[in-house]
């Protein structure tokens, strides 16, 4: 494989998403029965906020709403499910200009340039080789992408180029494997089925292999001039989109959790303690939840992602001692974070709790 076309700036660490993009999983959620209200309790925000066009939110919430689908469902395939909900049902400048490309290459040079704006959790890379082009994603969010949320954006990618070809009247099928950085299985047929194509298990990163041949092929009529009404907007989109008082906390939180201090981030904004957060409950949460929720999503991700002693972890998070944060993993995983540890090595994933 040679270098990547697009390769990859140093950039902040992707900390939001954009709430509409899970939309066809939260519908998912609905057909399968799961109360509207609970799912909206969840967001802290009404299904018509999560609809409204560009509306992005921290990272954790896509952590937040994958865990909660899990544990409503009982469903270890429901990002596959939700996912196949995807092309009917999703559409936004993104989907829209990559409908529009006029190859599959220039397809995903746009998805290259603008989904981690869409996804937070992955940057996007093409890598072309002598037989095979790979689009890989790269998860540098500040919170890891959990095994649904890379089966959701996978299978929904898949299905946007296959859309492609068959919208251009071809019948072939341009995906020829899927690379996931997971354990297999104990069905790997079930991952094959649905996502129509070899599944490849515990690569280094999440991809998707295409044909050399078809990448470059001409698809669909080009339409240049919508092609860069679409770039417009999205720029446009991208540089003018101001982030909440909301957004701006989890921003700091992520810096350093073991740093984090609220008075510290008030005077440094100029604002009052008691004004700030009265605007971030109006948002829907307070500096305490927040942080809360990042130390646990990120000692989830330091416990199953590295051979960090417990000590280490909780500094990192902000405790003042092991103590402190083995209470703390008995309220978020239901045991202690050694335990928690030990049962994902033994392939036993631990409940998750809400």
């Amino acid at each position: 494989m040679t270098k990547s076309d697009q390769p990859l700036h140093d950039q902040a660490i992707p900390n939001a998403f954009y709430a509409p993009t899970l939309l066809p999983a939260i519908e998912e959620l609905l057909a399968r029965g799961v109360d509207r209200e609970h799912i909206e309790g969840l967001f802290r925000r009404s299904l018509f906020e999560l609809r409204t066009p560009f509306m992005r939110v921290p990272l954790f919430m896509s952590r937040r709403f994958w865990a909660f689908a899990l544990e409503r469902t009982g469903d270890p395939l429901i990002g596959l499910a939700a996912g196949r909900r995807f092309v009917s049902t999703a559409t936004n400048g993104l989907t829209y200009l990559f409908d529009v490309a006029e190859s599959l290459d220039s397809a995903c040079q746009y998805f290259v340039r603008f989904f981690p704006f869409f996804n937070g959790h992955f940057q996007a890379q093409i890598l072309r080789g002598g037989d095979t082009v790979e689009l890989r994603l790269l998860d540098r969010g500040s919170v890891k992408a959990s095994t649904a949320t890379a089966d959701y954006i996978l299978i929904s990618l898949c299905s946007m180029l296959r859309r492609k070809f068959l919208a251009s009247g071809l019948e072939r099928d341009p995906v020829l494997g899927i690379g996931l950085t997971g354990p297999c299985t104990a069905n790997p047929q079930e991952h094959e089925q649905a996502f129509r194509a070899p599944v490849q298990w515990q690569q280094a990163q999440h991809s998707i292999r295409l044909d050399p041949q078809l990448f470059v092929i001409p698809l669909t009529p080009g339409n240049h001039e919508l092609e860069q009404t679409l770039v417009e907007l999205l720029e446009q989109t991208r540089r003018n989109s101001e982030p909440t008082l909301l957004d701006q906390v989890c921003d700091h939180l992520i810096v350093d959790l073991a740093q984090a201090n609220w008075q510290q981030w008030c005077n440094a904004q100029h604002l009052l303690e008691r004004t700030a957060a009265r605007r971030l409950k109006a948002l829907g949460w307070s500096f305490s939840e927040l942080l809360d929720e990042y130390r646990r999503f990120r000692a989830e991700d330091f416990l199953q992602g590295t051979d960090l002693e417990l000590v280490e972890i909780s500094d990192r998070l902000g405790y003042s001692d092991v103590q402190s944060f083995n209470r703390a993993c008995l309220r978020w995983l239901g045991c202690a974070p050694g335990a928690w540890r030990a049962r994902l090595l033994q392939g036993t994933m631990p409940t998750l709790k809400l």
